[in-house]
């Protein structure tokens, strides 16, 4: 099949023309990526060998990528007369802000910085290449830029913005040019991300004008804001350093190269809200956050701990019980699951009946094997059986909880 007379070979394409023939370009030819230049042009090849290249060198450099919307995500920006205060209070305000709130005197608009977007951007670029990515034109993704960014350190050339969209309406991770399962997306809108739902970290919106919306009471109205430490960027930042570990981690399934940041964001919500315990579970020199298990639990969004003393623990995992066990841990209202339980639910990507993984009753063996041998058992027997029984559960025991 020969190449259509409209395209070449060739992998770039300048002002329509191809660099090295000539050639004028055609519609089926490959993606305009006019952020980074206004006339290029990638064939498909070519944007799949760059984005294999880059891909592999951020890796190397421990980092993911993290696109980011602006508006109502790190932002909000309204027209002046818009914003119901008066001068005296704007002035007020302006002061008090701490440089979050900013009057853009020529564009006759006001834009107010999320609280902690600039310690979240700085913490976030230790773990991510960061791109902006907004249905704002060009002009204005610019100027906000500077207002996050002013020493051009976290963004450089990764802005997308209107112009750059494939379709208007829609907002798609075929312009950034790293492999999307290394990629994640903060976004108070998921109607635009329709083809990359997997890829998506809904972020609650920000509203700090006065919106259209007359059910939403914005922040400046309530003469509020949100808090620094406990706040939706914040909250957001943990749960990225989490997802970065879970990544990086060496004990994680598979090579480097195939991890999907997908698959952990998906695992996130599984046993989100639970506290698992490991409650004597592991050898005194030990450190239990480095056992497959623990990962694997904090993978799938649970809080793991060591001590009862941590309150509203809803797990305790443990390869044996005994009933006396089992009652303190209704009493304390915990669940008492065997480690396979942990292992369905990473596999299977649901949280699965804790009824069906109890963990095993010593006493039930016994009594297994009493019966087996009553017609030829003894005291002696019995005793050295039931001394086997628990070092070999002791020996699994810890294998279980200690695996690669």
């Amino acid at each position: 099949m020969g190449v259509p007379d409209d395209t070449c070979a060739h992998p770039t394409f300048l002002k329509g023309k191809c660099l090295v023939c000539e050639t004028k370009l055609g519609k089926r030819y490959g993606l305009a990526f006019t952020y980074i230049d206004k006339d290029l042009w990638l064939s498909h090849d070519e944007i799949a060998r760059i984005r294999k290249v880059e891909s592999e060198k951020l890796l190397k450099q421990r980092k993911i990528v993290l696109v980011l919307d602006l508006d109502h995500t790190l932002l909000h920006t309204t027209s002046e007369e818009k914003y119901q205060k008066t001068q005296e209070e704007l002035n007020s305000q302006l002061n008090s802000n701490d440089g979050l709130l900013i009057s853009l005197e020529s564009w006759l608009r006001m834009t107010k910085l999320r609280p902690y977007v600039h310690k979240f951007l700085k913490e976030a670029s230790t773990m991510f290449e960061m791109y902006i990515y907004t249905k704002g034109d060009r002009r204005y993704a610019l100027r906000m830029a500077e207002l996050l960014d002013p020493e051009n350190v976290y963004f450089n050339s990764r802005i997308i913005a209107y112009e750059d969209l494939l379709k208007k309406d829609e907002k798609s991770l075929d312009l950034v040019l790293k492999h999307e399962r290394m990629v994640l997306v903060l976004d108070d809108s998921n109607t635009v991300w329709r083809n990359h739902q997997h890829s998506l970290i809904p972020v609650k919106r920000y509203v700090y004008f006065d919106s259209r919306d007359k059910s939403v009471v914005s922040l400046s109205a309530l003469n509020t804001d949100e808090d620094e430490t406990t706040g939706e960027l914040a909250t957001i930042l943990e749960k990225l350093q989490l997802i970065h570990s879970l990544f990086f981690h060496p004990k994680f399934k598979g090579d480097l190269a195939h991890r999907d940041v997908r698959l952990i964001l998906a695992r996130l919500g599984v046993l989100q809200g639970c506290k698992i315990i490991f409650n004597r579970r592991f050898p005194t020199k030990f450190k239990p956050e480095n056992s497959r298990l623990w990962m694997m639990a904090e993978e799938l969004g649970a809080i793991c701990c060591t001590s009862n003393i941590v309150a509203n623990i809803t797990h305790e995992v443990s390869l044996v019980a005994t009933t006396k066990e089992y009652h303190r841990a209704e009493l304390d209202k915990k669940l008492m699951v065997h480690p396979r339980w942990l292992h369905a639910c990473y596999d299977e990507l649901e949280r699965k009946a804790e009824e069906d993984f109890r963990p095993i009753e010593p006493m039930e063996i016994i009594s297994e094997f009493t019966c087996i041998n009553s017609t030829r058992s003894s005291t002696i027997s019995i005793f050295f059986f039931f001394f086997f029984v628990i070092c070999s559960l002791q020996l699994v025991n810890s294998r279980f909880f200690l695996e690669k």
